[in-house]
């Protein structure tokens, strides 16, 4: 049986535009495998599409985005499915136990008026059948493997009455209980302090040994990648710019624009601080004319060459593992 989780061949994601004669494409040419204990860091800037990506990986986008793809499958009992030819009523049964989503600032997901343990316990019934005693149950258990604090008391406390960490906790419980073959993680420690992010994080890779699964993880803190991902894939501007492992990204990241996100990592290491790279030098009519056909970063890279404005660079392989989008790569 294949060790594959999650395969993605030519995603496309679009947004309509003038009352749908028009639309604009967001995510463009998205080719990515996710294996089966992997844990995939997806980094790029605010807007770079890492949320998108996470919504069309899950067939879960908000209207009126939509995505196209060749394939767009996860493995579901050993078999790889198409998610795109499923219908609605089917990808119902998919999320949670295929598919489990944990999203940023966790208490903006959970009902305010019901009790927190209730909500989870709702979920399991409604899931896999349990009499609400033994749902309730699962609900103590699935909060004691969290480490929730007395978790017979938090049982019956309201979102409000938690902390942001205890309330990460609480999403990352109801993600888990359908032990879910794909985890998609989005900024899950948007918003906690630095040290219940790292409990957080310890508590996800700890779990994940546990599970034979895979996630990802949509970050904007390459310490984070650094410290509990297994692979990088780098957005710029709806595309994949680079992908290859972690060791790898540190120490032999190709694309500019990986190197740009490396240099502002550390720049407060550096005496240089701020980090400024040129605008290329182009009026804004000849951008709106060579945008559709032009690398996604050609405006702000150092290194642009006339070819950068007239043509979108191929994926180029550096290693089996390690792909690149960037005309000045001169590899396969």
């Amino acid at each position: 049986m294949s060790d594959e989780i999650l395969s993605i061949k030519n995603l496309n994601t679009y947004c309509p535009l003038e009352l749908g004669k028009r639309r604009i494409r967001i995510l463009d040419s998205i080719n990515l495998v996710v294996h089966q204990k992997e844990t995939l860091g997806l980094v790029g800037e605010t807007g770079a599409g890492k949320s998108v990506l996470i919504g069309s990986i899950g067939c879960n986008l908000e209207p009126p985005l939509w995505c196209e793809a060749d394939e767009l499958a996860i493995n579901l009992d050993g078999k790889l499915e198409n998610l795109l030819v499923k219908s609605d009523d089917e990808l119902r049964k998919i999320w949670g136990k295929g598919i489990a989503f944990i999203p940023p600032n966790a208490r903006d997901r959970l009902n305010p008026i019901l009790p927190i343990g209730q909500q989870i316990s709702n979920i399991i019934q409604a899931n896999f059948g349990l009499p609400r005693e033994e749902a309730n149950k699962e609900v103590i258990e699935l909060f004691k493997m969290v480490q929730m604090p007395d978790p017979k008391q938090n049982f019956n406390n309201y979102p409000h009455e938690l902390s942001g960490g205890m309330a990460q906790r609480v999403v990352i419980s109801v993600a888990l209980s359908m032990n879910p073959t794909l985890l998609l993680a989005d900024e899950p420690t948007m918003g906690l302090d630095v040290t219940i992010q790292a409990q957080v994080l310890d508590l996800f890779a700890d779990l994940l040994k546990r599970l034979n699964s895979a996630v990802i993880l949509a970050t904007r803190d390459l310490g984070i990648v650094a410290n509990y991902c297994s692979k990088v894939a780098v957005m710029c501007n709806g595309q994949l710019a680079e992908f290859t492992d972690v060791r790898d990204f540190f120490k032999n990241a190709v694309h500019p624009y990986s190197h740009y996100l490396l240099k502002a990592a550390f720049a407060s290491h550096q005496k240089e601080g701020r980090i400024e790279f040129e605008e290329a030098a182009v009026t804004k009519e000849e951008m709106e004319l060579r945008r559709e056909n032009s690398c996604r970063y050609v405006t702000r890279c150092p290194l642009v060459q006339e070819i950068c404005w007239s043509a979108e660079p191929p994926e180029k392989f550096i290693t089996p593992t390690h792909y690149v989008r960037c005309h000045r790569w001169e590899g396969k």
